[in-house]
Order: structure tokens, then sequence, then C-alpha cells
């Protein structure tokens, strides 16, 4: 029974997450006029390059593993990004981001 209890809802976020990589596969996106960051199932956030305060890639090294993650601080906002979300290394999308706002 405590496997049930423990199962369903661990199943449910999983779901969860599986529609939102299916709804909104896109998390952040540039143009000339800025980023536009996806926050949660339907919110979309434009950024422009000017309200950017630092892009950064925070790396970790825990058990033996090494884990990066894109940070954009825009001072009201700390958005973070995954490899996963990204769909490529966090260290080349901060070097396109960079290249791209100055």
């Amino acid at each position: 029974m405590r496997g049930v209890i423990l199962a369903v809802p661990a199943a449910v976020l999983l779901g969860a997450m599986g529609l939102r990589d299916v709804i909104a596969p896109v998390r952040l996106s540039a143009d000339e006029s800025g980023i536009t960051v996806v926050q949660g199932f339907a919110g979309r956030r434009h950024v422009p390059w000017e309200a950017i305060w630092d892009v950064k890639v925070e790396i970790r090294r825990r058990w033996g593993l090494r884990s990066e993650m894109l940070e954009i601080d825009t001072g009201d906002y700390l958005h973070i990004f995954s490899p996963h979300e990204l769909g490529t290394s966090p260290t080349e999308v901060a070097a396109a981001l960079r290249r791209r706002g100055t």
C-alpha cells in the first residue's frame, strides 16, 4: 500500500514534466531584441538585451559527476536552465548569448 501511495504522485509528476516538454519544447530563444523565456506551461516572458544583467554557467561537482546550469540574471528574476532544457551545453548557450547581446 505504501508503494502505491508513493508511486501515484511520482507518476503524476513525471507525466506533468513530460506534458510540459510536449507543450513547450523550446524554453529559451534569442533574437535581435532580446530573449524569450518560457515559464511553466504557458507563460512566456520577453527580456530585452539591456535588461539582462549577467549570463553565467554554474558548474558543480558532486559524487564524481560534473553538472552545468545556465543562469540568466535580469535583476528581478534568475532564470536557470539545465542542459536537458537547452538541448545542448549551457557553456555553448552562454557564449552565444554573450555574443548576441553585445
